[in-house]
Formats: structure tokens, C-alpha cells, sequence
């Protein structure tokens, strides 16, 4: 898996292609320099948006059904949009899509912070805002990450996704803890300008970008790109397993976060800094993950099954933590499995689409598993509210250890990888 066949011919030759290897060897390429730059600013925004969003929520209802139902609105916005997003990407400037989805998520941030800080902000407003939001994320994800592909091609295509995602991930650890700061010092509608600030930052970097040629683009019926992106999928029984594994953590998994403010709050008494906090642990942890990953040749599969297990048991402990250091600390070690597993995944997949005219669709399907994470947060969020948060997070992650068990370690050809 780790030798791949050449892009078909009619793929522009990229000039940012390097030889060498390395766990910095991507760091040559300027273009992917630049596109670091955008990473980096879009992460800290999107973590001071759930920072912020997280707060204000808890602030005016004071339940976990509302946390979970408006990332479940998110959610479901973003699994509606999928589809089509990943035929947009096949057919339209990636560039154009990835600027223009940041641009109208900096123009929403402005508009909450108006309305908190003027005190006309009604939860009406986050819901629906969350729709418009969750839309264009749908379109934003696969446009960056088959962008990424266009900036480095496959020669430099796992050192690149592994740096992508550390540069993600030290945002990771940065925006909460400043977003936690701004809100204790300065209240909530502040957090949603300087999150506005870094989106526009992320926009003019991503506008920067020079690729080499021009893709050819796909010209094809909607519904007909949708059709065959799927089939593309399930013909293919290990790009199955792979978008599979990644739905796991995204129903079961990742809906702990949405929950965060009531552990920082109920649970850990750590207030809105120990909130901003706790949620840079599973950053922490990702940098070292990471940096193993982008320097990483054989034995992808069997590593990032076993990563998702660590991950998933890990989850499992912090849900029956009282004690803030120790829940901490557990969500750094989290944080090392988390990035091994979500980053060699998405190396994988990408690995393993050998037609680029689907590569927009493909990574689409792969994105909706975000959209399903709402689902996660609705049912953890009412299991929460009826047998408390810690039963409930410590529950959905054991399930998820169970399945990423059977879909990764239990399968040869993941195994193989």
C-alpha cells in the first residue's frame, strides 16, 4: 500500500513536488507552507466557535439536551450538504469553495458577537445559524483536503497530512485555552470576533495559493455524482472499512466534547478556564502522534487500528474521572491514539482512490461521518440528562472500542496496510 501508481496522465504536473523524505520534508514546499498557514488559522476559529457556541449555550439553557441538539443541527446540516459538496468539489475551483465557505463562517461570527454583546442574542439565532454553518462546512472540508492533495500530490501525500494535522492540532491546544481566557476576562461576544479575525486570516491564505495547472473537472449530473461516488465505495471492501472506522469515533466518540462544558462545570468544578482547558488535552497529545505518523512508511494498518483502541479506551477512563488533573492527563494520552488513528485513516483512504475524478466525492463520503456526529451528541446528550454525563460518555466509548476492534484489528487486509 505504501507504493503507489502514478496520477493517471491529464493530472497536471505539480510543481511543488519534492524528492526526500523526512519528518519535515513537506516543509520545502511553499505552497504547502502557505496552506499551513490557512490550517492553522481556520482550526483556531473552528475551536473558538465550539468554545464560544459551547459557553453561550450552557449560559442560556443550562442542559445537555440543548448542547447536544444544536451540534446535532450542525451535524445533520453538514450530512445533508455532504454529498453534493463532494460533487462540487469535483466540478468547481476547490480554492474558490474553501474561501468563500471561510468568508461566510467569519460573516456569522461577527453577527452572534453583535448580538451578544449588544444582549439581542436568543438561542433561536444558534440554531439557525447552526444550519447555514453546517452547510458550509460540508462544502469546506473535502474542498481543503483534496486541495491539500492538489498542493503536494501523493509522492509527499502522508508526510503532508500528518503535518496538516499537527499544525490542527497545536491550534487545537491554543484556541480553547485562549478562547477560555477571553471569556472569563472579557465575556462571549469578543470570542466570536477574534474568531471572525482568524477566519479571514484563513481566507486570504487560502486565496494566496498557486497550483501548478488546472484539474480537469467532472461534468455530470448531480444526482449521478452522488450515485457514483457511493459505488465507488462499496466496491471496494477496504475504502468500506475505512470510511466505516471513521464513523465510529464520530457517533460514539466525539460527542464528549459537545459535553465538555458540563464536565468542566458539574463534574470537575473547573470553570469556563479549566473548560478551555480540558479541551486542549487530546491536542496536546496529537503533536507527538502525529510527528510519529509523518515520518511513517509501513505497518499503517495495524497501527491505526491498534491507535483507535487506545484512543477509545481512553475515552472510556476519562468519562470516570473526577479528579481535573487526572482527567487531563488522560485526554493527553488520548490525544496520541486520536491523531495516529484519524490521521492514517484519512492517509489510507486517500491512498487508496486510484481515480482522481472521484477524489472530491470520496473524501465527501468520508466528511459525512462529521454529519453523523450529531446523532452521537442528541443520544449521548439524552442519555447524559437521564443517568448523568460520566455513565454516559464511559458507555458510548466502550461500544466504539468494540466496533473499531472488529472493523480494524479483525480485518486482514486493514492489517496489511
Amino acid at each position: 500500500m505504501d507504493e503507489i501508481e502514478p496520477a493517471p496522465e491529464g493530472r497536471p504536473p505539480l510543481a511543488t513536488r519534492v524528492a526526500g523524505s523526512g519528518t519535515f520534508s513537506s516543509l520545502s514546499l511553499g505552497q504547502f507552507r502557505l496552506l499551513l498557514v490557512g490550517t492553522g488559522a481556520a482550526q483556531v476559529a473552528n475551536w473558538m466557535e465550539m468554545v464560544a457556541r459551547g459557553w453561550l449555550v450552557q449560559e442560556l439553557t443550562h442542559s445537555a439536551f440543548h448542547l447536544g441538539l444544536i451540534a446535532f443541527v450542525f451535524g445533520i446540516s453538514s450530512l445533508i450538504a455532504s454529498p453534493a459538496a463532494g460533487v462540487l468539489t469535483d466540478r468547481v475551483n476547490r480554492q474558490a469553495l474553501a474561501a468563500s465557505t471561510q468568508m461566510l463562517s467569519a460573516a456569522i461570527a461577527l453577527i452572534i458577537g453583535v448580538l451578544v454583546v449588544s444582549g439581542g442574542i436568543e438561542l433561536w439565532q444558534l440554531y439557525l445559524t447552526a444550519v447555514i454553518s453546517g452547510v458550509s462546512a460540508a462544502v469546506n472540508m473535502p474542498a481543503r483536503q483534496v486541495l491539500l492533495y492538489d498542493v503536494v500530490g501523493v509522492e509527499n501525500l502522508t508526510n503532508a497530512i500528518a503535518l496538516n494535522s499537527v499544525v490542527a492540532n497545536v491550534a487545537r491546544i491554543a484556541a480553547p485555552t485562549v478562547g477560555g481566557a477571553i471569556i472569563a476576562a472579557a465575556d462571549i461576544g469578543p470570542a466570536y470576533f477574534t474568531e471572525a479575525g482568524f477566519l479571514l486570516v484563513a481566507t486570504a491564505a487560502t486565496l494566496a495559493l498557486r497550483i501548478s495547472g488546472s484539474m480537469e473537472r467532472t461534468h455530470i449530473p448531480m444526482w449521478q455524482g452522488v450515485r457514483d461516488g457511493f459505488s465507488y465505495v462499496r466496491r471496494d471492501p477496504v475504502l468500506t472499512r475505512l470510511v466505516l472506522l471513521n464513523i465510529v469515533p464520530s457517533v460514539l466518540i466525539y460527542p464528549y466534547v459537545s459535553l465538555m462544558p458540563l464536565f468542566a462545570s458539574q463534574v470537575l468544578d473547573a470553570g469556563p478556564r479549566g473548560y478551555g482547558l480540558l479541551l486542549t488535552g487530546v491536542g496536546f497529545g496529537s503533536i507527538p502522534g502525529g510527528l510519529v505518523i509523518a515520518g511513517m512508511t509501513r505497518n499503517k494498518g495495524l497501527v491505526m487500528s491498534v491507535a483507535a483502541l487506545l484512543y477509545m479506551g481512553l475515552v472510556a477512563c476519562f468519562g470516570a474521572s473526577v479528579w481535573f488533573p487526572l482527567s487531563f492527563a488522560i485526554l493527553v494520552f488520548a490525544g496520541v491514539g486520536w491523531s495516529m488513528m484519524a490521521i492514517l485513516n484519512q492517509i489510507l483512504l486517500q491512498l487508496q482512490i486510484a481515480d482522481d475524478a472521484v477524489r472530491g466525492r470520496i473524501m465527501a463520503f468520508y466528511t459525512m461521518s462529521n454529519g453523523l456526529t450529531p446523532f452521537g451528541n442528541l443520544t449521548m446528550g439524552v442519555t447524559a440528562d437521564q443517568f448523568g454525563v460520566q455513565p454516559a460518555v464511559a458507555a458510548f466509548a466502550l461500544i466504539g472500542f468494540a466496533l473499531a476492534g472488529y472493523l480494524g484489528l479483525g480485518s486482514a487486509r486493514i492489517r496489511r496496510l
